[in-house]
């Protein structure tokens, strides 16, 4: 496994490109209700579903894939109520992989 990198995502977007590898993440719910986040291998919600965390009030969760998983087109993260904070943990595009 690569270096890995991570970000912050607050908001839905796509947040990694085609060709990164992504091996999981953390969600926080905050003290008002249960937090959602799902990840969809697409540009939008309907691209094939990777992932999905559901966080009881004030509870976290994390999902950790050691070999990661390959975006075929990019990773839109679809953030749901209630999350405090959502971190995903990724390897980015190789430099000169050939990829647009």
């Amino acid at each position: 496994m690569s270096h890995l990198s991570h970000t912050r995502v607050q908001t839905d977007k796509v947040a990694l490109q085609r060709g990164a590898i992504y091996h999981g993440g953390v969600l926080l719910s905050d003290g008002v209700g249960t937090s959602t986040v799902e990840l969809y291998d697409g540009l939008s919600t309907s691209g094939e579903l990777l992932d999905a965390f559901r966080a009881a009030v004030s509870d976290h969760e994390s999902h950790i894939f050691e070999r990661g998983i390959a975006i075929r087109e990019g990773l839109y993260v679809n953030i749901g109520s209630n999350v405090s904070a959502f971190v995903l943990y990724y390897e980015p595009v190789a430099q000169g992989s050939g990829e647009e």
